[in-house]
């Protein structure tokens, strides 16, 4: 058999080479079964790494010294073809290592670890401990004592650092005393297996069975109650009905009357939510339009196709992504819908579940490890033909992948916010390229962007323009349709000057009393955390900041460990006593401290919190309705698995009169039987130092408005601001998204920001303030000389300047930003980057969706 050779991308970093190829012999135990895209392990120096199989070829001259594969990873571990390319695209687009781009693709939990172990030879099993130095023979001494063992035990047991236990290591592995090794990390997820019993014997023997057991009524007992059951039954089901054990099981095993196996057990992340089966609804024309478009791209897969599917909220975008994956499903293919949230996927799930019961699997970070992988090797291996997930999911394994679904596909969580820093919308964009799938990007408020290339003809623009109410499981379409509620705009400072100093104005108030009497559901949305966004002295003006970090820490009310999200607030007494009832917390770092009685500075006692968060106002509204029951839905309380589906439920069933939440509520969800939505602040984040801020403000408001009259008339939308001549929210007022897209293109075009161009950001950050400006500025200068030498026309520099947060967990951070023209492709980009030389330290984000 000829000699194989392997290019393997390993999980190792080798000096600046921050994604190392090596190339290896495939031993001829191995050749049959290596393959492009199967997870290896290699030796590297002294140590075994993993790997992924880039190309096989046959071996030539350049074999000579090669080392040789060691082992096959875990068998689950192989990527596609598609995947393949999928990742290296990733990693040349963002600047990414190799490996690292690839191991999203890997099956969640298969990474494993070879580490260095050592164990006592022969001879340090018979050497005098006492002629050894006492470093030396502790170690030996409890290596005989315990065996092999790894270095980060012995380091743990004998309670020396790693510099002084690996010069004791080589001299006792010199005198021959010792000998090392490697033991592989479990990887962290694998198959789970229950142990099942089932009936061996026919049942025209059972009544001869029980007869020969009449001295052993337990046994007895254990065969009758499993014929009755007349299945394979977990050993635990047959313990939880019979009393039996395990003793007895086996008992029962030697007689030859049960059978025991270990089988495979799927952990579902749906077990439990049972939801009954709908009929789709009748399509209004606009719904019948855009489905009859992209069924004709389904049924004629030559390349793919994008579709940007511009719908008001309410108006049955959902539908039309069922129907279409209907459609996907019939013709073998397997479709994917990617959501910006994990709050979202709940209810998608169901309605989901509800029209393709069997055939969905989730993926999101809020499952297990082993739901996760199970769910990912039930779509590699075809069981399940619709995922459903969060931005990671656009990595699932997807053999037959024919519709790819982005729901509000403007959202910027689909920006994974750390290496690499992909974004989940473009990824997909690339991955139906590669699959010829079709796509749906759809969004009530789109990205500026998506819009702006449905205009020059990239994408198709489909509108949905009116609102249906036949979006519940057996609902028809009305002849009618709903209309958007309308949305007041209330000027805070008129408020102010006219003696309210309440956090709601009086409209909102009224507002909230009327609803309440009606029996209907509010929402306010205010979208910041805690009771207080800062801490300050009135009388010198210190400002509570975090130890390390440049922010102000935020004040929350302490909780229980595990509070109940209605009603949860702490009593006004305990706060006015100044008792330990609240903590400053850093919404940067996590750090916390306590709420000072006196300002640190100045030794004034008039130390007070300004402005609000969503404890603050749920605690307002508590004062404001006593009987009203209340719901904060953030990041604080939907924490735990599943409360978001918990919350979700309590609102669906009635049982939440007002809601009190964050951006998390304010996107995709239908909610009956909310009739007034308040924003108690619509001018957060409205002038941060972003170009992307107006934009953002909009979205957020026209999406957290649609909640509102999903199902009824007369709903009504409030928000509060400082700033009502605003664009973005005199637009979000008439729910108007093509006047807030014409003067914010305006805008675009004339700074040169996207989607007129490119952008590439660079972070640095240090332990020291001038450290971090020194190497922004020998940055700058070093992109600015390559500008320059290599004639790049239309590329400029942005800054450089401290970044908008400028201190984070201790470290010091600069930005800088390049503008490049649209047509400089990722490869050249990653060209030109690499001319530029050296940039260990700095975080590069390609098309970033934040520049602060």
């Amino acid at each position: 058999m000829p000699s194989l050779i392997a290019d393997v991308a390993l999980k190792a970093r080798l000096g600046a080479d921050k994604s190392p190829v090596l190339t290896y012999l495939v031993p001829v135990a191995l050749q049959a079964l290596i393959a492009p895209g199967r997870l290896v392990w290699v030796p590297l120096r002294r140590r075994r790494v993993q790997g992924v199989v880039l190309r096989v070829a046959p071996a030539g001259d350049e074999a000579t010294g090669l080392r040789e594969l060691d082992a096959l990873g875990d068998p689950e571990g192989f990527l596609t073809p598609v995947g393949l390319e999928l990742a290296q695209w990733v990693a040349t687009t963002y600047r990414a290592p190799l490996y690292d781009a690839l191991s999203l693709l890997l099956p969640p939990g298969v990474g494993q670890e070879a580490e260095l172990t050592w164990r006592a030879t022969p001879a340090g099993m018979l050497v005098d401990l006492g002629s050894l130095p006492e470093g030396e023979r502790s170690i030996l001494y409890y290596l005989r004592l315990h065996g092999e063992q790894r270095e980060r035990d012995l380091r743990a047991a004998l309670r020396g650092t790693d510099s002084e236990l690996r010069t004791l290591y080589r001299a006792l592995y010199e005198r021959g005393l010792v000998a090392s090794g490697t033991a592989q990390t479990p990887p962290g997820a694998r198959p789970r297996t229950v142990r099942f019993a089932q009936l061996a014997i026919a049942p025209e023997q059972l009544a001869s069975t029980l007869e020969t057991l009449r001295r052993a009524p337990r046994q007895a007992a254990v065969i009758e109650w499993m014929a009755d059951q007349a299945v394979a039954l977990p050993v635990s089901a047959i313990y939880a009905a019979t009393g039996s054990n395990a003793a007895l099981l086996r008992m029962l095993e030697q007689r030859g009357l049960i059978a025991l196996e270990q089988r495979e057990v799927r952990r579902d992340p749906l077990a439990g939510d049972h939801v009954m089966p709908d009929q789709p609804p009748v399509l209004s024309p606009d719904q019948r339009t855009a489905y009859d478009a992209i069924v004709t791209a389904l049924e004629a897969p030559e390349d793919a196709a994008v579709f940007l599917l511009h719908g008001i909220t309410g108006s049955g975008k959902t539908e039309v992504y069922l129907r279409t994956i209907a459609r996907a499903l019939r013709l073998g293919r397997q479709a994917l819908v990617l959501v910006p949230e994990i709050a979202l996927t709940t209810q998608l799930v169901r309605r989901f579940a509800a029209r393709f019961a069997g055939q969905i699997a989730v993926l999101h970070s809020g499952l297990s490890l082993g739901e996760r992988y199970d769910e990912w090797r039930r779509l590699r291996r075809g069981e399940a033909r619709l995922a459903i997930g969060s931005r990671s999911a656009v990595f699932a394994p997807l053999p037959d992948l024919g519709l790819i679904v982005i729901d509000e596909e403007h959202e910027l969580t689909y920006k994974h916010d750390a290496a690499p820093r992909y974004h989940a919308r473009d990824c997909a964009l690339h991955l139906a390229t590669l699959t010829k799938s079709v796509v749906i990007l759809g969004s009530a408020t789109p990205a500026v962007e998506s819009y702006h290339r449905s205009t020059q003809g990239t994408y198709r623009l489909l509108e949905l323009r009116e609102r249906v109410s036949g979006l519940g499981p057996n609902a028809q379409a009305r002849s009618a349709p709903l209309l958007l509620p309308p949305v007041r705009l209330i000027d805070m400072r008129h408020e102010l000057q006219q003696g309210n100093r309440s956090i709601f104005s009086r409209v909102l108030q009224q507002s909230l009393i009327a609803t309440l009497e009606r029996g209907e559901q509010s929402i306010l949305f205010l979208n910041r955390r805690g009771a207080a966004s800062f801490v300050m002295c009135r009388d010198c003006g210190y400002v509570v900041n975090c130890g390390v970090c440049s922010g102000p820490m935020t004040l929350h009310y302490e909780e229980d460990p595990q509070p109940s999200p209605v009603n949860e607030r702490p009593s006004r007494e305990a706060v006015q006593a100044g008792q330990p009832a609240s903590v400053l917390i850093c919404h940067s770092c996590g750090s916390r401290g306590a709420v000072p009685l006196v300002c640190p500075k100045c030794m004034s006692t008039r130390i007070r919190r300004f402005g609000v968060g969503t404890q603050r106002v749920a605690e307002a509204v508590a004062e404001l309705l006593p009987a009203a029951r209340v719901l904060r839905w953030d990041r604080d309380t939907a924490s735990g698995k599943g409360a978001h589906g918990r919350m979700l439920d309590l609102l669906l069933r009635r049982e939440v009169d007002i809601l009190v939440g964050t951006q998390m509520i304010a996107k995709g969800l239908d909610l009956p039987f909310v009739a007034l939505v308040g924003v108690v602040a619509a001018d957060t984040g409205l002038h941060l130092p972003d170009f992307r801020s107006g934009e953002r403000a909009f979205q957020l408001l026209t999406q957290v408005a649609g909640r509102a009259g999903r199902r009824t008339s007369g709903a009504e939308v409030v928000i509060q601001t400082y700033n009502p001549e605003h664009y973005a929210l005199l637009a979000a007022q008439e729910h108007d998204y093509r006047a807030f897209f014409l003067q914010e293109i305006a805008y675009r075009r004339e700074i040169g920001y996207p989607p007129f161009s490119r952008l590439v950001r660079f972070v640095y950050a240090s332990s020291g303030e001038p450290a971090a400006r020194r190497a922004a500025e020998q940055l700058a200068e070093r992109l600015q000389n390559l500008i320059t030498s290599q004639r790049l026309e239309n590329w400029s520099l942005i800054g450089p300047a401290p970044a908008f947060i400028q201190q984070i967990r201790g470290r010091w951070r600069w930005h800088l930003i390049v503008r490049i023209p649209l047509t400089v492709d990722a490869r050249a980009l990653a060209w030109l980057l690499d001319t530029l030389g050296p940039t260990q330290g700095w975080s590069i984000d390609v098309d970033p969706v934040h520049v602060l």
